[in-house]
């Protein structure tokens, strides 16, 4: 193989490397936004999940909690 043949075969490879890491960038920036709405989704199940908690904790209690009354201090 000639010198030259080994130039374009590298010039070549380094194209070919060159795109794949585009595409693997762009995956990445895609997994990136997918993994963002979930942790976003996750916020809101878990705001949910604590309100529920806490009207069930009423709830079980008898009514909302009541703050001590001052004893004349």
């Amino acid at each position: 193989m000639s010198v030259v043949q080994e130039a374009i075969a590298a010039v070549r490879e380094a194209l070919r490397l060159a795109d794949e890491v585009k595409r693997t960038g762009a995956t990445l920036k895609d997994l990136a936004a997918e993994l963002r709405d979930h942790e976003k989704r996750i916020i809101r199940l878990e705001t949910r999940w604590e309100t529920a908690m806490d009207f069930a904790r009423v709830s079980a209690s008898g009514g909302p909690p009541r703050l001590p009354k001052d004893e004349g201090g």
